[in-house]
């Protein structure tokens, strides 16, 4: 007990250093275009909240209020959180700081559990606590700005930690635990959880193979459907509604992936190359750490530890462009567009073999092996120089300014991938308020009086008083799910050419009019597997601890 606070405590001053800035600053730190569109959306969440809206997909004051469906594609749950935690602390800025703050100290939680699988509790404090402190996880905060994907570091140890235990003990907690993480990872960054599909599939023939086991291989798949069947609420209209919004603007904003390997010039400016060699020094030492041992007959590693060597290879591979016919024969990691991402899945890697190589240290007599002395120096020399580059990133985060803050939330920028197909004005753009002087609702055909009752994130009403009949124009963009009465009656909703806004036809006199996003069909059965899912796996939990039903245990092969 006294071992597991200890090492909470070190876990959480290690994380209270990596957000150093956000805790001293009164302001949040940066003000780039990634945080503008963080601090929008994770405001615009809040607002749908608190008119009763538990998941708000449809953000109302993106693209100058035109909208936009951003949270149907882009993984809701750190919005969520820091939308909930904005209904009882007043500061969105304190919201997204503690939200980003208890990312930090719970990955390196995360990071930890996984090690106690393998290496000592010192080794697994080291391990947890290079997994908050590498340069690429500082650098996804203070120069990216991607708190959303700072936050999935949280999950990626979890996934392995759950497998793992699920193949050693065969328990249907271990797999229900692996399931519920993979679906955190998916709802809270979709392209990290992309990236790290691939290695959750390699764990698991790893552990097949090394196992021998079918029916544990068979619960792993289950297992691993089994996450996405809970983030099924998010998953499925994700993967299905991609053709109404233009996805395709993505390489016409970024460019194509050949442009973002490491060592390509375009973006040279964000230093992951010496990220890249710094992790790679970890590992070499590592390497010749276990060759020396190994040849001296001394403490063999264990199996586990080759999944997470050849796991960096492969993340490096594919940062790199010799994986060009990869890219090019997996159309899906396109969408990806920055092959750097993959540094995530390397960062993760080379944290295990930092606690690795602690763990090994440990039973080394390096009191009298000199190699073994240089070796140490060695090691925590790249340890200083990697905690100097991450204090960089620390040092220069400065606050963002009170005129900033006021601009990023007057702007209201959003993604122009997100953007439905029936708008094709400013293509790939970000969106210009100056092209036109929005009006909520206006004719365009006919004249009358209009007057507003309400305008909330997801519903419009409001009277109209037609002097003939009229065409209007609401300035919201039409998206599947948006629906319109007249008069309490059903009506017909038009698109306009190129704006993608919505019409309506309004008989002579007076009307009321009322617009609202809901639930499409599909939307609506992607809840119910959600939540059928969650009560399935929380009665199984609770039916295998008073040992009365365990669909899994039938004993190992």
């Amino acid at each position: 007990m006294r071992r597991t606070a200890i090492s909470i405590i070190v876990l959480t001053v290690s994380a209270l250093f990596s957000v150093t800035p956000l805790i001293l600053h009164k302001g949040f730190i940066g003000g780039g275009w990634d945080l503008s569109q963080h601090m929008n959306w994770a405001e615009q969440v809040n607002i749908g909240l608190r008119e009763g809206i538990l998941y708000p997909r449809w953000m109302s004051l993106s693209n100058g209020g035109y909208g936009s469906p951003t949270m149907t594609f882009y993984s809701p749950l750190f919005y969520l959180l820091t939308g909930f935690l904005n209904l009882f602390i007043p500061s969105l800025t304190i919201s997204l700081k503690i939200a980003t703050i208890a990312g930090f100290i719970f990955s390196g939680f995360s990071m930890y559990l996984l090690l106690r699988n393998f290496c000592s509790n010192t080794a697994s404090i080291v391990g947890g606590i290079a997994y908050q402190l590498l340069p690429y996880h500082v650098f996804a905060l203070y120069l990216r700005e991607t708190l959303a994907e700072a936050f999935a570091f949280i999950w990626l140890p979890l996934i392995i930690h759950f497998a793992y235990k699920g193949f050693k003990q065969d328990r249907l907690s271990n797999w229900i635990g692996m399931s519920f993480s993979y679906a955190g990872l998916i709802l809270t960054h979709i392209a990290s959880a992309y990236i790290f599909t691939f290695a959750i599939g390699c764990f698991g023939i790893f552990l097949s193979i090394r196992e021998k086991s079918l029916r544990s291989s068979l619960k792993f798949i289950m297992s691993f459907m089994f996450g996405i069947s809970l983030s099924a609420v998010y998953f499925i209209p994700m993967l299905f509604e991609r053709k109404f919004v233009h996805i395709e603007w993505m390489t016409k904003i970024w460019g194509e992936f050949q442009n973002h390997f490491l060592f390509a010039d375009k973006h040279s400016y964000l230093h992951l190359e010496q990220i890249l060699v710094l992790q790679a020094l970890f590992v070499i030492i590592f390497l010749i750490l276990i060759d020396y041992r190994w040849k001296k007959h001394l403490w063999m590693p264990n199996r586990n530890l080759v999944f997470f060597f050849l796991l960096f290879i492969l993340a490096i591979y594919m940062s790199t462009p010799i994986s060009t016919p990869i890219w090019i024969l997996i159309k899906g990691l396109q969408t990806l567009v920055f092959p750097w991402r993959w540094m995530t899945a390397s960062t993760f890697a080379v944290s295990v073999l930092i606690g690795l190589t602690i763990d090994s240290f440990r039973f080394s007599d390096y009191k009298r092996d000199r190699f073994i002395r240089i070796l140490i120096a060695l090691f925590f020399a790249v340890v200083f120089i990697n905690i100097y580059y991450s204090s960089q990133y620390i040092m220069a985060a400065e606050p963002m300014q009170k005129e900033r803050m006021q601009q990023i939330l007057s702007d209201r920028t959003d993604m122009a991938t997100f953007r439905p197909i029936w708008h094709t004005q400013q293509k790939g753009k970000d969106w210009d308020p100056s092209t036109e002087e929005w009006m909520p609702v206006k004719f365009k055909q006919g004249n009358g009086n209009i007057e507003i009752v309400s305008w909330k994130s997801q519903s419009r009403l409001f009277n109209v008083n037609a002097s003939s009949e009229s065409i209007i124009r609401v300035s919201t963009f039409y998206y599947p799910g948006w629906t319109a009465l007249i008069n309490g009656e059903g009506a017909s909703i038009e698109i306009e050419d190129e704006s993608g806004a919505i019409l309506l036809s309004i008989p002579q006199g007076e009307n009321t009019v009322l617009l609202e996003f809901k639930d499409t069909p599909l939307r609506r059965f992607a809840g119910w597997v959600s939540i059928i899912s969650i009560i399935t796996a929380f009665i199984a939990v609770f039916m295998e601890k008073i040992k009365v039903f365990n669909p899994f245990s039938s004993g190992r092969d």
